[in-house]
């Protein structure tokens, strides 16, 4: 099944972009009606506190229907961030997803008319969790959990749902995805906690750990790889497999495109924003912490085979690409698979595009090499 095919999937990528911070206005006129069709056209001057508003370059390295769809979404990108105040509170954020959580049962409900399938609340280890199963589901030994993102302060598993429901219509897999605490109240001790919560109860349903893949998307990232380090120093039986989509791994900021990439991506623009939101989720003198930040964790132990992905666009690059040098520094199998032109997390929102279908080919074959259809026999995972 191609991951583009849903008439649905088009309309969900601009709800994906208004989740994640580049054009409400997109997520209201999904069609794009009366956009204008180059990314270059002139902006009006920024309010203040706003980012700089600026035309984003568009690459002629990109596949034609990439070059599209920003040619198409950007200016609206331009003229909802000048519309969207500068959240400074913990309450900003809490009233930002709010507003984005507006409406998501209908959306929730279409997605699965379109991909097939079912999701239903659960708690597992005593944590909520949307399972989301695909149409037809056999139970192949194996299973999914995921960790959305939103900067540790947005979203949730049920606005999350339409990836997952293609996630697992493409894998023919089980999906958990993990309704964790969102910041402020759901600090990284807690969130972490809850995650491998959830790890530990699917263990206990019989499943080995080489039988179970994690996956995380921007901060869902980062809260994979922390809780990851977490479940292994308790010991626990390792995952068979992580994939990370644009992971940001260091809360700090300190690396090299944090800095060189800032006036190329169009999500990740509003600095202060950014520190507002990592500063909810951890204090700063935990910001080097490997559970917080997994780019500082020890990986000459034992660690599970890890996907990561990113595009040459995104200000977190860097993240993706020290966190993939740490782990292969320190013996481990990781595979850094990089996005010519594409910004923060495009696969949720680059809909019907050559990028976004070798995406989620490679996601796919990742999936199949890896997860072992297996019980738990006491050596699961090792």
């Amino acid at each position: 099944m191609s991951p583009c095919r849903h008439p649905y999937h088009r309309r969900y990528a601009w709800i994906a972009f208004a989740a994640l911070g580049l054009a409400a206005a997109a997520a209201a006129d999904p069609n794009g009606a009366g956009a204008p069709n180059s990314a270059t056209a002139a902006t009006p001057a920024p309010a203040p506190g706003q980012p700089p508003q600026q035309p984003y370059y568009i690459p002629p390295s990109i596949s034609p229907q990439a070059r599209a769809f920003y040619e198409k979404a950007l200016p609206m990108v331009l003229k909802a961030q000048a519309a969207r105040p500068v959240a400074h509170t913990a309450a900003d954020f809490q009233a930002r997803r709010a507003a984005l959580l507006t409406g998501v049962d209908e959306r929730n409900a279409a997605a699965l008319k379109k991909f097939g399938g079912s999701a239903t609340d659960l708690s597992i280890g005593g944590v909520p969790v949307l399972e989301i199963k695909p149409p037809d589901y056999h139970d192949d030994g194996t299973v999914l959990i995921h960790v959305h993102g939103g900067g540790f302060v947005l979203d949730s598993a049920h606005s999350a749902m339409p990836g997952d429901a293609l996630m697992a219509a493409l894998t023919g897999k089980r999906v958990l995805s993990v309704d964790y605490t969102v910041a402020p109240e759901g600090r990284w001790t807690l969130v972490t906690d809850q995650v491998v919560a959830v790890y530990k109860a699917v263990l206990a349903e019989g499943h080995a750990g080489r039988s179970i893949g994690l996956y995380g998307d921007s901060a869902g990232g980062d809260i994979v790889a922390g809780s990851t380090l977490k479940l292994r120093d308790q010991g626990l039986a390792l995952p068979g497999a992580l994939v990370l989509l644009s992971p940001a791994s260091d809360l700090g900021m300190g690396g090299d495109t944090f800095v060189t990439l800032a006036d190329a991506d169009p999500v990740l623009n509003r600095t202060d924003e950014i520190r507002t939101a990592f500063a909810l989720y951890a204090d700063p003198a935990d910001w080097k912490n490997p559970y917080v930040s997994p780019v500082y964790g020890d990986f000459s132990k034992p660690w599970p085979s890890t996907l990561i992905q990113a595009g040459t666009k995104e200000r977190v690059l860097s993240d993706s690409v020290r966190l993939y040098q740490a782990i292969k520094t320190g013996g481990g199998d990781a595979e850094l698979d990089i996005y010519e032109g594409m910004a923060h997390v495009f696969q949720a929102y680059m809909t019907d595009t050559p990028e976004q279908k070798a995406a989620y080919a490679e996601i796919r074959r990742y999936w199949d090499r890896h997860l072992v259809s297996a019980k738990y026999d006491g050596t699961a995972g090792k």
